[in-house]
């Protein structure tokens, strides 16, 4: 009878506790990448989940660097959800201004790709459904039947292991 309340009360816990942080947004780095201020240092955030056109997909790759930096202008107060590090040593997480995760909009709108092989931990978010929305209306990366090459096979493509995802 104790273990069968034991697993009851774990049941009953929330599946992850993710931890979080208050900051300040000090630059847009690319459409997937901002430097904001974390207590005492700059860090490095890559959006968790989602992969934005590399630099050489143009005009797509400048076209989500602008959103994002709309999303998240200079100055931005923002609660970043630590999922990862990589190994680029950047935080990976889901960052959120005003309570509201910035990835979904920016989706929607064909700015980014779902991106779930990158460091995992995505089942939780509602990704997938903002970025059919883009498919199906054809915005942004999606303006191509199929979407422009997706940047995690372009990168593989090129076989470069000094660019960062």
């Amino acid at each position: 009878m104790p273990g069968t309340l034991i697993a009851l009360l774990l049941a009953a816990l929330p599946l992850q506790v993710l931890p979080l942080q208050k900051g300040t947004v000090m630059s847009v780095e690319n459409g997937q990448v901002v430097v904001v201020r974390l207590g005492r240092s700059d860090r490095r955030v890559r959006l968790a989940c989602v992969d934005a056109p590399e630099q050489s997909q143009q005009p797509w790759a400048q076209q989500s660097k602008a959103a994002l930096a709309n999303e998240l202008p200079v100055g931005t107060a923002v609660t970043v959800e630590l999922r990862a590090r990589d190994v680029y040593d950047r935080i990976v997480g889901v960052v959120r201004r005003g309570g509201f995760d910035v990835a979904p909009e920016m989706l929607k709108n064909g700015m980014l790709f779902v991106h779930n092989g990158y460091l995992g931990r995505c089942d939780d978010l509602p990704y997938g459904a903002a970025e059919t929305t883009a498919r199906e209306l054809g915005v942004g990366v999606w303006n191509r039947p199929g979407g422009i090459q997706r940047p995690w096979n372009l990168r593989l493509e090129l076989n470069d292991a000094n660019q960062e995802p």
